[in-house]
This record gives structure tokens, sequence and C-alpha cells, in this order.
């Protein structure tokens, strides 16, 4: 994958090199050599070990940094040598190989650079180094060292204990009197309070009643909250706040059963957020993330333009992280996807619920902007107490559970066909026309036809 890659040990150490550049290049990772690509543990002699440990040094021009971890696995009664090279990002420029080529990780393979590409990644580099900076007067104590426990549970690879994974994740830099300075990235992922440090380093989120943000006498903003702990704890946070305000509709699916959809699909709203607190340029200060629900559309807002190497046009395609170090992390807690996996779900997921493509764009070109939409033809549950408006209850109890079912439907929907209402209840379009008749005669629903036989007649609830 995107931070894993396996190999034999017949691998050859310049092949091996390539890997690391392309590792190094991107957000960092992990090479298992001595493991085949189905899993089998195949190990490693000490010759090829030997190899393997000179192969950075040998064709590399600068190798980035790494550590090496060699681990004794049995197998069937025989020891095996399992070789682990942890490959750090490298920030300070493009690790090449003897004959200048260069490489990057993208998903799960590891390609050459063209000139063009090269070029790019030069000029973004420039925008990597923030989250590696120290942050000045941090020591441990300024660490939920908690958060950091938790963590290397989810990771369970044997460090010695939580510093050694921190020092291999670059979020602690040991000193040479035997302290520890913490970067950027450790403070943002694991601060007690990063803001103490970072003042913008907080999520907000606001929701709104209505399509807009009313002032004054119209003001409309029902829910204010303001995020400020690790961002580990962050995301987990803003997903619960964000769910708990979404709403849900009704519709009766093809078997003619009464169902509940999503506002929106879960993993497009949940990778807007993800996106969000991983991209964001956390060099900017005086301002912050935030996270806007309307009645019709959820934003994503997130400081700072898109790297160089991305654009909007190619967004679906193209995969680069501001934040390598916080990337890392956050891929070890399985949020951040593969490649570009999670930006074409989000078009994918929002299609397959007939929503409009997620809108992307860079306001004043200092930040970047996700507008996800609703259908709000589809109306909210809430809306069903308009039926209460047009239905009493004793009218209500006197419609049998089909009936009661197209009502609520038509409700979310507001303007419907009786073909439309045939499909989702996966009844005949004359049964469904029967039922509607009486829906009629009640009051309940109008038809709107221009003549009996009108091929744009639709139906409305009591209007």
């Amino acid at each position: 994958g995107q931070f894993f890659d396996r190999k034999n040990g017949s691998i050859r150490p310049r092949d091996l090199a390539k890997h690391i550049s392309a590792f190094a290049n991107a957000s960092g990772g992990l090479i298992a050599i001595g493991v085949d690509d189905n899993g089998t543990v195949s190990g490693i002699t000490a010759d090829q070990e030997n190899h393997f440990r000179q192969a950075p040094i040998d064709f590399l021009l600068t190798p980035p940094p790494y550590q090496i971890e060699v681990v004794s696995v049995n197998i069937d009664g025989k020891s095996l040598k399992i070789m682990l090279f942890h490959i750090s990002s490298y920030d300070s420029g493009i690790i090449k190989l003897r004959d200048g080529k260069a490489y990057q990780r993208y998903g799960d393979s590891s390609r050459e650079l063209n000139h063009d590409q090269l070029l790019a990644l030069e000029y973004s580099r420039g925008i990597r180094n923030f989250e590696a900076n120290i942050v000045p007067y941090a020591t441990l104590n300024d660490l939920d060292m908690k958060a950091v426990k938790d963590y290397a549970e989810i990771v369970s690879l044997e460090y010695g204990n939580e510093l050694d994974l921190l020092k291999s994740r670059a979020l602690i830099i040991p000193t040479a009197d035997n302290e520890f300075k913490i970067t950027n990235a450790g403070i943002i992922l694991f601060g007690k309070r990063p803001t103490q440090f970072l003042p913008s380093a907080r999520v907000r989120f606001l929701r709104y009643e209505g399509t807009t943000a009313g002032v004054g006498t119209d003001f409309n903003l029902v829910k204010e909250v303001t995020l400020e702990k690790p961002l580990v704890k962050i995301v987990e946070e803003a997903k619960s706040l964000i769910s708990a305000q979404l709403r849900e509709f009704q519709r009766l699916d093809k078997s003619g059963k009464f169902v509940k959809i999503p506002e929106y699909p879960a993993f497009a709203w949940v990778e807007g957020l993800i996106n969000a607190v991983t991209h964001r340029d956390y060099s900017i200060s005086g301002d912050h993330i935030r996270i806007i629900m309307f009645d019709d559309r959820m934003e994503f807002f997130s400081p700072g333009c898109l790297p160089n190497i991305v654009t909007i046009e190619n967004i679906k395609e193209t995969r680069y992280s501001r934040n390598p170090l916080i990337a890392r992390v956050l891929a070890d807690y399985g949020y951040v996807r593969e490649l570009n996996e999670g930006v074409k779900r989000m078009y994918i997921d929002m299609e397959n619920m007939f929503l409009d493509p997620p809108e992307f764009s860079e306001p004043n070109k200092s930040a970047v902007k996700l507008v996800l939409k609703n259908n709000y033809a589809m109306r909210s549950v809430r809306r069903m107490e308009s039926i209460q408006q047009v239905v009493t209850t004793d009218i209500w109890n006197e419609l049998n559970s089909f009936e009661q079912e197209i009502v609520i439907y038509m409700t979310n929907m507001g303007q419907s066909r009786l073909q439309a209402l045939a499909f989702m209840t996966g009844k005949s379009a004359r049964t469904v026309r029967e039922h509607m008749k009486k829906l009629i005669v009640m009051g309940i629903v109008k038809e709107h036809a221009a003549s009996p036989n009108d091929p744009h007649k639709y139906f409305t609830i009591g209007e």
C-alpha cells in the first residue's frame, strides 16, 4: 500500500534503493524484506542482510532518515530473519539514485518521476517543512501520553516504548543531552492543547438553520463548537458532532419496504473531514479549519491552497501530502486512504445517492473549500411535520400502510410522478394509480395535469 511494501530476499539492492527513494519522496513507510507478495515468510540470509544495509549508501546520492530492524520469526521450528526498513519522509530535498533518477510512492507501486513531476515535487518541497520544525519551549509534559499509548497499541509494533515510536515518526527529536524536542506535527497530533503553541490548530463546527448564514435579526446559527485537543481526538469528536447533526430521509425501496437513507453518504463527509485536517497548511496563523452545515449543503474550509503538484482538475488522480508526518499517523489509525482512493470514492458515493458531485475550490488561492450538497428536494424527516398540516391523526389512521408510505415518500420527494412511485414501491402503475385516486379524493394528494392524458402529469402533497 501507500505506506507498506514487502519484498522477497532475492530483490537486488539497487531495486531496494528505488523503493527507499519512493517512500522518502512521498509520506514515508515500511519495507519488509524476506516476505513474499503473498505474505509467505521466506527470510533473508546474512549476506543479503549485509547487502541491504549498504543499499542506501551504495545507490542513493543522499540517503533519507531511516531505521533498520531485524526480526526473527519461527516458522515450523525454523528461525527466519526479516529485515524492516522504517523510512521517513525527506523534507529537505529529493531522494535520488546515483544515476539521477527519483521515485515516488503511488498506492502500492513505486514510480519513476518524469521531468515535469520532478520539478513539481521540488517546487512543492518548500511548503513541507513546517510540521517538522521544532516547537520552542514544548516538552514531553505537553503531550497527551494516554493518547500516545493508545496509538502505540493501534500500531502494535515492537518499538520498545512510546518514545521510540514517536521518534520513528519524527514527532520528537532527541538532543545531545538526552532530552527531546517536540515537532509541530507532534504537538498537533498529540499535544494536550495544541493551540497553546499553534493558536490556529483548531477545528470549528457551525450549524445554520436554512441555506444562508444570517446576521442581526436574521441570525440563524443554531450550533457552534470549537475543538482544541490532540488531532487524533479531534477527528473522532468531529465525526460524532457531525453525525449528530445529520438528518435522515425516508423512502420506499423496490420491495415496498419503508427505509431510511442518510443525508450524505458517510464516506464522503468523513473523507472531507480527514482531508481538511490532514492537508491544511498549519503554518498559516490567524485562520482555522471550519466545518459549516446548512440545510442544503455541508462545507469544509481548510487554510492553505493546494500544493503545486495538485490542482482542482487533477485532484481525483493526484496524491500529494503537505504534511506527511501527520498523514502517516492518521493512516495508522485507518483514516488516510491509499493513493487518491478517498477522493475518487467521494465522487462515486455521491453519484450513487443521486447527489451532485463534490465541489472543490480555492477561495482567494489561500484555502481549499469542499462543498457537499444534499438533494434538497428530498425533504428532511423534519418535513414530516408538514404532513400534520394536511393529514389529521384520524385521517392518517384511515390509510393503510402502503398509502401511508406513499404519503411519506411524496413528502420527502416533493413532486412525484406515477412511474417513479411504481418504481420505488415495486408495485404496478395500475396498483399505485388506484391508491392515488383515494388519496386525491381525501384531499391529501393533488394532481397536476394540463389534460387527462398529460405525459408530464405529476402529484404533490396537499397544495
